[in-house]
């Protein structure tokens, strides 16, 4: 497990190479879930055109899966953010606050459990998340792009099809208040006495 404080780096992985590397604080890791910290602003590593451009997430799916790609500097120009990740949980919820620590809501994110390794954790993106409001409704976001994952042969229509049910087990968490929509977070806020995570030599190698 890791401590409180510590930074790691949360690593996607696409067709075996890493795709994008997060750095990020660790807020909590014990039985119940893994709770990580990333501030706006920080710098990353992310999918680059082959001059190192970051590739835009506006580009329609088919043209993000078949384009060439390299792994080159990015930003996380979200807002702060904290991912809260059930231990064997196939999705991550994400709170997000503006520069202004105004909370935002949350995000689900559908994926693979997270995999521990020597720089943090590792996880693989399946298309499909949800959008979740500050007042707890909720609606699909990229149903489009997983229906496009099916036709290029990303994923089965089985596969497909779990990835939902694990979106939809989600929300009844959501529904039902459990943890952690049973809590107020609007007033959380990471310490300031934290270090700033960076990225680490040769975390781009699986």
């Amino acid at each position: 497990m890791w401590s409180r404080g510590d930074p790691v780096l949360l690593r996607y992985l696409n067709a075996r190479r890493v795709s994008r590397v997060l750095p990020m604080t660790v807020v909590a890791d014990d039985e119940r879930a893994s709770q990580l910290f990333i501030r706006a602003g920080t710098p990353t590593l992310t999918r680059c055109d082959p001059e190192g451009v970051p590739l835009p997430r506006s580009l329609p799916y088919t043209e993000r899966f078949s384009r060439a790609w390299v792994l080159g500097g990015g930003t996380w120009s979200e807002p702060h953010a904290l991912m809260l990740t059930p231990t064997g949980a196939a999705s991550s919820i994400w709170a997000f606050w503006d520069g202004q620590w105004s909370f935002e809501g949350f995000y689900v994110n559908l994926q693979e459990p997270l995999r521990r390794t020597r720089f943090g954790f590792d996880t693989t993106d399946h298309v499909l998340d949800v959008v979740v409001e500050p007042d707890l409704s909720w609606r699909w976001k990229d149903e489009d792009e997983l229906a496009e994952a099916i036709r290029l042969g990303r994923f089965t229509p089985e596969e497909a099809a779990a990835v939902r049910r694990e979106g939809e087990r989600v929300v009844a968490m959501l529904e039902a208040r459990i943890w952690p929509f049973d809590l107020d977070w609007a007033h959380w806020r990471p310490d300031p006495a934290w270090p700033r995570p960076a990225l680490v030599e040769g975390c781009e190698t699986p």
